[in-house]
């Protein structure tokens, strides 16, 4: 059975959430404190299409408390929003890591 409940999002062009890999660390350690059911997920892309939000292009993170929403949009920026979303899809579909930093060759 769904159960659709209120929950704080944070929304960015995709890489400005997730690019150097601290969103990942952050939401490892939070899992890691809290346990791994904490409201607290990382949308791809294709995971902010499916769940109808704003914009396109966009990555985000889903949380419960807004305090965690507000301490990530001062970190990497992003817009707040507050969206209606099934919580049993978020476990299902958002439960994954965001992914791991880019490396780039800057050798000459």
């Amino acid at each position: 059975m769904s159960e659709v409940r209120s929950f704080h999002v944070l929304l960015a062009p995709l890489g400005q959430l997730s690019g150097n890999g601290q969103l990942r660390e952050t939401v490892q350690e939070r899992r890691k404190r809290k346990g791994d059911n904490v409201p607290f997920w990382y949308l791809s892309p294709e995971l902010v299409r499916k769940f109808n939000l704003p914009g396109s292009g966009l990555e985000g993170v889903v949380a419960e408390e807004i305090t965690a929403i507000n301490w990530l949009k001062l970190r990497f920026g992003g817009e707040s929003i507050t969206a209606e979303l099934d919580l049993e899809q978020l476990r299902e579909f958002a439960s994954g890591l965001p992914p791991g930093p880019v490396f780039r060759d800057i050798s000459i």
